[in-house]
């Protein structure tokens, strides 16, 4: 059996304009919403991203998120959104110097990401890593891997991975 074909891109992109530290490049979310996007959005680690539809979670208060809660014990139930993008801190450093904060446990917070997504929805992982599955990870469904740069740093290069979680069938009784 052969694996199925999946999006593959770079894209280069402007210098975020929003002054956080951290913030999405400039024309990231436009060139998302062209290729995956839901009605019900979660946005993990949000930061100073805003969505008026959708939810974002910081565990930062002062940033304004939506819900301040942490990305290692997400308060939504199960298969609650269509559309979950994380974008933690990409080390332990960045974690302290940017943020003040201690780094996240990455397998479980992609884990309880993974666990709000719905089935057919979208799970958007903004790295400088490409999760695979392990232990306590059970990703399948992988349909695009993005390379992102900005236009003046491409020493900061990311990925954005992307799943689409498998329908699952309810159990016949």
């Amino acid at each position: 059996m052969t694996r199925p074909p999946y999006f593959r891109d770079i894209w280069i992109l402007g210098p975020n304009g929003t002054g956080y530290p951290g913030g999405f490049p400039n024309g990231l979310v436009p060139a998302i919403k062209r290729k995956w996007w839901g009605s019900r959005r979660l946005w993990i680690c949000s930061g100073s991203h805003r969505d008026e539809s959708g939810v974002c979670l910081d565990i930062k208060r002062e940033v304004g998120p939506t819900v301040v809660g942490n990305a290692e014990q997400l308060p939504f139930r199960d298969g609650s959104f269509d559309f979950v993008l994380m974008d933690p801190p990409y080390s332990e450093g960045e974690a302290r110097a940017l943020y003040d904060l201690p780094y996240l446990r990455l397998r479980r917070s992609i884990s309880e990401a993974w666990r709000v997504t719905e089935s057919g929805g979208h799970f958007l992982f903004f790295h400088r890593t490409i999760p695979t599955n392990g232990a306590e990870l059970e990703l399948t469904g992988l349909c695009g891997i993005i390379g992102v740069a900005v236009l003046a740093s491409w020493a900061n290069m990311r990925a954005l991975t992307v799943w689409r979680k498998p329908h699952r069938l309810e159990r016949w009784s």
